[in-house]
């Protein structure tokens, strides 16, 4: 792969874990939904792909990034 790719893939990830974080936020600010509550879902889904054979390093990347989301927003979406 090509650093420009991984470059891409790379911003990609940061925002679409930006927009995730923000969403979250705002669901949580107006009581839609826990953060806990999420994070369980989380691990719901990923368990439930990894039933279905879905690859172990994507599972452990959506892992990471989930464990990291459900455990509070960055400062950046804080406000």
């Amino acid at each position: 792969m090509k650093p420009s790719q991984i470059e891409a893939i790379a911003a990609a990830d940061n925002a679409t874990v930006a927009i995730l974080n923000a969403l979250l936020t705002y669901l949580e600010k107006h009581g839609v939904v826990r953060r806990e509550d999420f994070a369980a879902f989380l691990a719901a889904s990923v368990e439930g792909w990894r039933a279905e054979g879905a690859d172990e390093k994507l599972m452990r990347l959506v892992e990471i990034k989930a464990r990291g989301m459900a455990l509070e927003p960055p400062p950046s979406v804080q406000n």
